[in-house]
């Protein structure tokens, strides 16, 4: 294995990526917001981040997060999907 590949592995390893129960993507801080404000899905980011820490779901085997540019839902924003469920939800705001 070629040290970046050793390097890449000890992240992985340190993350927990195997552990992680649930996976948010919010759509959020758009480049061209069409479901809802941007300042709207910044807070909602913020929110989210903070109730996470808050019930100790941010460490390994918890809850992962990632912005979303455009869920291509467009629709009653922020929307939110949730993995491995594959459930959708709208108007996910604080």
């Amino acid at each position: 294995m070629t040290e970046s590949a050793a390097g890449l592995q000890r992240k992985v390893a340190a993350f927990g990526i195997d552990k992680i129960q649930r996976h948010i993507f919010l759509c959020c801080d758009q480049t061209k917001p069409k479901c809802c404000d941007k300042a709207c899905s910044l807070a909602s980011w913020e929110h989210l981040k903070s109730r996470l820490t808050e019930l100790g779901l941010d460490r390994a085997g918890g809850v992962y997060r990632t912005k979303a540019n455009c869920l291509r839902i467009c629709e009653q924003g922020p929307i939110a999907l949730v993995y491995p469920e594959g459930t959708w939800y709208h108007s996910c705001t604080p």
